[in-house]
């Protein structure tokens, strides 16, 4: 053992000293081949003869050196480093193609990069919240559409919550809240914001703590007592400069002073989990005494019990859902509560992702794969000019191993360099498409290059290096010296077999690049059909403002302001047609329960619609036709404080 370690360590101080022993090495090597080739004088050779006969004795100066240098210090190390060495100066040397191999490396491998961050921040990362596999989603599952049958009464909350067994806790939040519903008022003109009304225990079920501040206590949280907010960080960065004496001291939202009970943490995105797209400022207990009689409203959630699993909760629910449909506490809702789905938070926030995202990463591999065999073939061509210096070095005593080996170092030299090419191209696109609001996609604030990316990095960049490095180097380390010298003679090109791999390659190039173009233009198809679904309106005309009201007008005073607007609006020039409604189209379903005259319906059935409040002149503004009847008259209209006013050009 201990002459183990002595040895080893010899062998790590030989190593840190090998600039000294080669030279010692050269002089003992020069020692022994001038008593050599003295010895073979005096014994009747000539000079010339007598060092050739020396050299032969030796095995050639190279493989002695290469020899002795196994035997002390770390040869593997060592021959690496020379190796590198040796790699950068010939890469230097051709800058060309140096320049073109670590540009499409960089697309490629920081391609990948991009990729697996988006799906590692969307699919593999746990939420952040605390233990995210204990969070379900509950969700009405009767196959109809709007977020009025995906959502619960708070009756039915209170039932969920009193008669389950299988939760620690379940919570929710107003499903309805619009963007800039709220308006901060102090210095200057009153700033929309958005505010979202939530259960009190909403943030102690996900597990997220204030990091300045408190959460609501018991009194705030029924949503009749004083108002209390709890501001989103960044909210607080920009709007308050981060000031921490914030907490405590009152707010104007609305003309009611509100209170800031606490900051959330950054870490905490409301939008980019459960609204992806919206951007959240504040949030405030919700009244749920005021929200009873408004039918569906809340979006619910739970935490299991520890060792309770998802099926259980859900076999449990299915018996505690008919019990909320036949009751007649929830009459009004009948129908909408036959069967309730739970779903693992995560697999509800971007489930439906998985696939897009796979298929997309399947992509980006595919063109990694292609840089490779491009990358293969032109090493091979540049190989191919250096098949006379590998041969010369073989016949120094070079082996197949540290042919293929010194092809292996300009390999690696390669990726490392387009890998920090990518890592750089990775890291831009990824910061844009995480402060990018206008793409809708959950999680997609929390992609960032971290830990996780610089392990793929690593990884893909060695595969790659692999890829288009081992074989090349094989093949020009597996030619014999002869053929080497016939093929790559002067005026003689590259042989026949050698022609035939690099017909290989471009043939796989091809069909790689032919299966990726077929993936690409079935996409496109079906991104083509999907932008000519006929909309029923003709939204490139049509633009759209946001008009707020005073909170204390009543309802006629509220519908002579509107007609005043729109009078103003049609005066502009360009404008033929101007409309109200209190939401635009795709941006928000409500759906409402509806009986047709003279239609019977089985127990339990219902019929529901999507209903949009709207002003005479919508109809036309939008470019939706009427296909009967006539559109609706002043004296019909019904007006909301929260609209939009739409005009077209």
């Amino acid at each position: 053992m201990i002459d183990a370690l002595r040895e080893a360590f010899g062998r790590i101080r030989a190593f840190f000293r090998r600039g000294q022993m080669e030279g010692d090495l050269s002089a003992e090597f020069a020692s022994h081949l001038d008593f050599a080739i003295e010895e073979n004088v005096q014994n009747g050779m000539s000079a010339e003869e007598a060092r050739r006969q020396a050299l032969v004795r030796f095995g050639g100066l190279q493989g002695a050196r290469e020899r002795h240098r196994e035997a002390r210090g770390l040869p593997g190390l060592d021959n690496l480093l020379r190796d590198l060495r040796y790699a950068l100066r010939s890469l230097r040397r051709d800058r060309a193609f140096t320049f073109i191999a670590v540009l499409i490396l960089g697309l490629g491998i920081g391609a990948n990069i991009a990729v697996f961050s988006i799906v590692n921040g969307l699919l593999l990362r746990p939420l952040p919240f605390h233990q995210p596999q204990q969070l379900v989603w509950i969700a009405p599952s009767n196959g109809k559409t709007g977020l009025s049958s995906e959502t619960y009464t708070v009756d039915a909350y209170e039932e969920f919550r009193d008669g389950n067994r299988s939760f620690q806790s379940i919570t929710g939040y107003f499903a309805f809240s619009s963007p800039n519903n709220y308006r901060l008022q102090g210095h200057g003109d009153p700033l929309p914001v958005t505010g979202i009304s939530v259960l009190g225990n909403f943030f102690s079920t996900l597990g997220v703590q204030p990091v300045f501040g408190r959460l609501f206590t018991a009194q705030e949280r029924k949503g009749n007592g004083p108002a209390v907010a709890l501001l989103e960080y960044g909210f607080w960065q920009r709007q308050f400069a981060g000031d921490r004496s914030l907490v405590g001291k009152a707010i104007n939202l609305n003309g009611q002073p509100t209170t800031v009970v606490g900051i959330l943490p950054d870490t905490f995105d409301f939008g980019s989990v459960f609204s992806p797209g919206a951007v959240v400022d504040f949030f405030a207990p919700a009244n749920t005494e005021m929200m009873r009689p408004w039918g569906n409203t809340l979006s619910l959630l739970g935490r299991l019990k520890p060792g309770v699993t998802i099926g259980q909760a859900q076999a449990e629910t299915s018996i505690l859902a008919p019990k909320l449909y036949f009751s007649p506490k929830f009459a009004r809702s009948q129908g909408v509560y036959a069967s309730t789905k739970l779903t693992g938070l995560k697999e509800y926030v971007s489930g439906k992702l998985r696939r897009s995202l796979v298929v997309l990463w399947c992509a980006v591999g595919m063109i990694l794969l292609i840089v490779c065999v491009n990358l293969a073939n032109l090493l091979l061509a540049r190989t191919a000019a250096r098949s006379k210096e590998f041969a010369m070095r073989a016949a120094l005593g070079a082996g197949r191993w540290r042919l293929a080996s010194q092809m292996l170092a300009e390999s690696f030299v390669l990726a490392a360099a387009g890998a920090l090419l990518g890592l750089g191209l990775a890291y831009a696109t990824v910061r844009y498409l995480a402060h990018q609001g206008s793409i809708a996609l959950p999680l997609l604030s929390s992609v960032r290059i971290d830990g996780e990316a610089l392990g793929w990095t690593l990884l893909i960049t060695i595969i790659s290096a692999v890829l288009f490095g081992l074989f090349p180097g094989l093949k020009i380390s597996g030619k014999d010296l002869q053929s080497s010298l016939k093929d790559m003679g002067h005026g003689m090109s590259a042989g026949r077999r050698h022609n035939r791999v690099r017909a290989t390659l471009v043939i796989s190039e091809v069909a790689l690049a032919c299966v990726l173009l077929i993936s690409a233009a079935l996409l496109l198809r079906s991104f083509l059909r999907v932008l000519d679904v006929d909309l029923g309106f003709r939204p490139s005309q049509a633009y759209a403002i946001q008009v707020d009201l005073d909170d204390k007008m009543n309802q006629a005073q509220v519908a002579v302001r509107f007609r005043e607007v729109l009078d103003d609006v049609k005066t502009i020039p360009g404008i033929q047609q101007a409309g109200i409604s209190d939401n635009l189209p795709l941006e928000g379903n409500r759906s409402w329960g509806i009986q047709a005259k003279g239609k019977q319906h089985r127990e339990g059935e219902q019929s529901d619609a999507f209903v949009y409040m709207v002003t005479p002149g919508y109809l036309e503004t939008m470019g939706m036709r009427l296909i009967q009847g006539r559109e609706f008259s002043w004296l019909m209209c019904a007006y909301e404080h929260s609209s939009r006013v739409a005009q077209a050009g």
